[in-house]
């Protein structure tokens, strides 16, 4: 079925039906009522392909995450970016698509097997980086496509994005251990070749010696990998230290952690008091319910979306947002 038709049905010019259903131009609101009605009872898709051919637009953005091994890493974090990318560019008639690369992977080889990058369909491109290092970045400047990163950051400054404050938020949750008794507080995090990872790291160090502890790096494990199987090997490495504190600066790291303890029968937080990263419900359900350093996640898909817009209408200016990270009290710190 085609606008032919549903001009036709309403009457009105094929012109004025393409400009309702594309949204480019002004039409009576009588009118785009009419043609959205009349599309609706012929089942009416609009042809992308062509549309694309015409406007070379596609009106979609890719929002582009690291992924791990199959059943290797539940990181729901993502989904929660990706519905403030998705509130946000539906305020103005765009659309996104998830793609995913090998997390194990480095840099731009990383990248370049991502189709979607490949045979670059779309107008824009919010990537989480597989690592600190900029030169990942020479293909989205190939490409000559508008790019954001969120949540991780590269080193230098010709990029746009947005994250939170990760080194504020470690600093606090031990901190906050601290404040509870805990004297021998445990770090387990991600590598420092992302940044995210290097921040949480940081805040701890900075924690650490502002507390006076005489420990360096003894209670600290950084993971390669995010995993469940590696949340509970390192916490039970961790308990074989000696830590009666453990701060777990990924959430799925947490949920390994949480499980080896549990498992081991150690009494949280008699015995080890805990404290995660991000928020989810099943910190709430667990017993004790888990303190946790939560990120504004959809805050910052909806703002890195922002961002993405201006570029896309020709404000190709370089912004550097973080946003606050927050404790959530529960009962597992101490």
């Amino acid at each position: 079925m085609s606008i032919k038709k549903i001009a036709e049905m309403t009457g009105l010019s094929t012109a004025t039906v393409s400009h309702a259903l594309n949204n480019n131009r002004k039409v009576s609101d009588s009118s785009r009522q009419k043609v959205l009605i009349a599309a609706h009872e012929i089942g009416y898709r609009p042809n992308l392909a062509a549309r694309m051919l015409r406007t070379q637009k596609s009106s979609t953005i890719a929002f582009v995450i690291p992924t791990d091994e199959l059943n290797r890493n539940a990181n729901y974090f993502y989904m929660d970016v990706l519905l403030g990318i998705r509130k946000k560019l539906a305020e103005t008639n765009y659309y996104v698509i998830v793609s995913n690369y090998g997390a194990s992977a480095e840099g731009e080889k990383s990248l370049r097997a991502v189709q979607v990058l490949q045979k670059q369909w779309v107008d824009g491109i919010i990537l989480v980086p597989s690592s600190r290092n900029p030169n990942q970045l020479n293909i989205l400047k190939e490409m000559g496509v508008p790019f954001v990163l969120v949540d991780r950051r590269v080193d230098g400054s010709d990029f746009s994005c947005v994250d939170s404050s990760n080194e504020t938020g470690a600093y606090e949750a031990v901190s906050l251990l601290a404040r509870s008794g805990k004297k021998k507080i445990g770090l387990l995090g991600g590598g420092l070749g992302v940044s995210s990872g290097a921040m949480r790291y940081s805040g701890y160090k900075k924690a650490i010696h502002s507390l006076g502890f005489d420990y360096e790096d003894e209670y600290v494990i950084l993971a390669k990998q995010y995993s469940i199987e590696n949340g509970r090997l390192f916490a039970r490495e961790l308990l074989a230290r000696g830590i009666d504190g453990l701060f777990v600066s990924d959430n799925v790291l947490t949920m390994g952690a949480v499980l080896e303890l549990n498992s081991q029968g150690v009494k949280i937080p008699e015995d080890i008091g805990i404290i995660g990263y991000d928020d989810f419900d099943w910190m709430d359900m667990i017993t004790p319910p888990l303190t946790t350093v939560k990120q504004p996640a959809y805050q910052m898909g909806y703002v890195a979306a922002e961002m993405m817009m201006r570029k896309i209408i020709g404000m190709d200016v370089n912004e550097k947002v973080m946003l606050d990270t927050s404790i959530v009290v529960r009962k597992s710190h101490g």
